[in-house]
């Protein structure tokens, strides 16, 4: 199912994302969200992916520590593309 920037954000989206992609995440919960309908939830979802580690307010349950070879990256977000990291510039 394709994100849309116009679907609804209703009580369940809520839960799914403060349960799934909220502080504490891992592979399976962040999928479901990133399957969403809600484009900024898939959106947030995927780049989470993206980014195998924990780091600052983020924990990944399988993914516990920093990477440091990720320091210095952030998610880029390009249209019809899964999101990248790259190093800030």
């Amino acid at each position: 199912m394709a994100a849309a920037d116009d679907a609804p954000v209703t009580p369940e989206l809520r839960e799914a994302l403060w349960e799934d992609a909220g502080l504490i995440r891992n592979a399976a919960a962040l999928s479901r969200v990133a399957s969403s309908p809600h484009l900024l939830a898939s959106l947030v979802a995927r780049s989470a992916l993206a980014r195998e580690e924990s780091r600052g307010g983020h924990f990944r349950e399988d993914f516990p520590q920093e990477n440091p070879a990720l320091d210095g990256l952030h998610a880029v977000l390009r249209a019809g593309r899964e999101p990248e990291l790259e190093r800030w510039s």
